[in-house]
C-alpha cells in the first residue's frame, strides 16, 4: 500500500471584497467657473470680429498705384486773342440845379423823361435801361469863409445796353438833343455777347507760350521735356489771375450837324495758364 499522503489544511474561505461607495465629482471652484466663461467670450468675440473683418474685405477695391512723376518743369504761360465787340453800355442822364431841393428834382424830371423817350425812339428796350443813379443833395458855397447853401442839385442817370454798337454815336446824340444842357454822358464800355469768344484762342497761345518756354529751360538743363503732369488755367503760382478783357474808344465831340463818332475797336483777352512738364 502506497503511504497515504498527509492532509492539507483547508484553505479559509475568504468573503469577497465590499465594494467601496462611488465618490461624487468634486464641483468647480467659482474661479474656474467664470476663467471658462471669459475665455469662450473672449473666442466668441474674435471669431465674430474675424467674420466681420473678412466682410469689409470683401466689399474694399484696391487699386494698385502706380508709379508716376510729381515734378518737373513748373512754367506760367501768357497768350492773348481779340475779338470784335458787338455790345455796348453807356450811362446817360441829366443833371439840374435850382434855388430850392423840389425846383431841381422837377427840372430833372422833365429832361430825364426827354431823354428816356429818345432812347425808346432809338430803338432801346425798356430791359436794356436800368437807372444807376439819383440823387438830391445841396450846393455849397465856401467862398466868404463859410459854408452856405447857394441850391440844390438834381441827377438822374441810367446804364443803357446798346446791342448793335453802330448806333452807339446816333443815340449819343439823340440823349444829349433831348436832354439840352441838362444831358449827362459818361464812359462807354464794349463788350461781346458771347464771353468765350477770344478765349480759347487765348488758351492755344497760353499753352504754346509755356512749352516754348519749358522747352528752353529743358535744353538748358541738358533734359528732354516730356508730356505735361498738371495744367491749371488762370493761374499761376500762387497766385490767381482772372482773364481779362481790354479795349479802346473813343467819344469825340464834333459840329453841331455832325454824328458823334463811336470807334469800337477790338477787345483784347489774356490768359495764363500754369503748366508743369514732365522731364527725362
Amino acid at each position: 500500500m502506497e503511504p497515504s499522503q498527509p492532509a492539507q489544511p483547508a484553505k479559509p474561505i475568504q468573503a469577497p471584497p465590499t465594494p467601496m461607495p462611488a465618490q461624487a465629482p468634486a464641483r468647480p471652484s467659482w474661479l474656474t467657473v467664470a476663467l471658462i466663461v471669459a475665455i469662450t467670450l473672449v473666442t466668441l468675440v474674435a471669431i465674430t470680429l474675424g467674420v466681420v473683418s473678412l466682410a469689409h474685405a470683401g466689399a474694399v477695391t484696391t487699386l494698385a498705384v502706380g508709379a508716376s512723376q510729381t515734378t518737373g518743369i513748373a512754367v506760367c504761360g501768357q497768350g492773348m486773342a481779340f475779338a470784335q465787340p458787338d455790345q455796348a453800355q453807356v450811362t446817360v442822364g441829366v443833371q439840374a440845379t435850382s434855388a430850392s431841393a423840389e425846383s431841381a428834382r422837377s427840372q430833372a424830371a422833365q429832361a430825364m423823361n426827354a431823354v428816356l423817350a429818345a432812347l425808346k425812339a432809338a430803338g432801346i428796350a425798356d430791359s436794356d435801361i436800368q437807372t444807376s443813379y439819383f440823387s438830391i443833395q445841396p450846393v455849397y458855397n465856401y467862398s466868404s469863409g463859410s459854408e452856405q447853401i447857394t441850391g440844390y442839385s438834381a441827377t438822374n442817370t441810367v446804364l443803357v445796353t446798346i446791342h448793335q454798337v453802330d448806333n452807339v454815336g446816333k443815340i449819343v446824340d439823340a440823349t444829349t438833343q433831348a436832354g439840352g444842357n441838362n444831358a449827362i454822358i459818361q464812359g462807354i464800355t464794349f463788350s461781346s455777347s458771347d464771353p468765350t469768344q477770344g478765349m480759347a484762342q487765348a488758351e492755344q497761345n497760353a499753352l504754346a507760350n509755356a512749352h516754348s518756354q519749358a522747352q528752353q529751360v529743358a535744353r538748358g538743363a541738358g533734359l528732354t521735356l516730356g508730356a505735361p503732369i498738371s495744367i491749371q488755367v488762370g493761374s499761376c503760382g500762387s497766385s490767381s489771375i482772372q482773364p481779362s478783357f481790354l479795349q479802346s474808344a473813343g467819344l469825340a465831340s464834333a459840329g453841331a450837324n455832325t454824328s458823334t463818332p463811336i470807334q469800337p475797336g477790338q477787345q483784347q483777352v489774356s490768359v495764363v495758364v500754369d503748366v508743369v512738364y514732365a522731364v527725362r
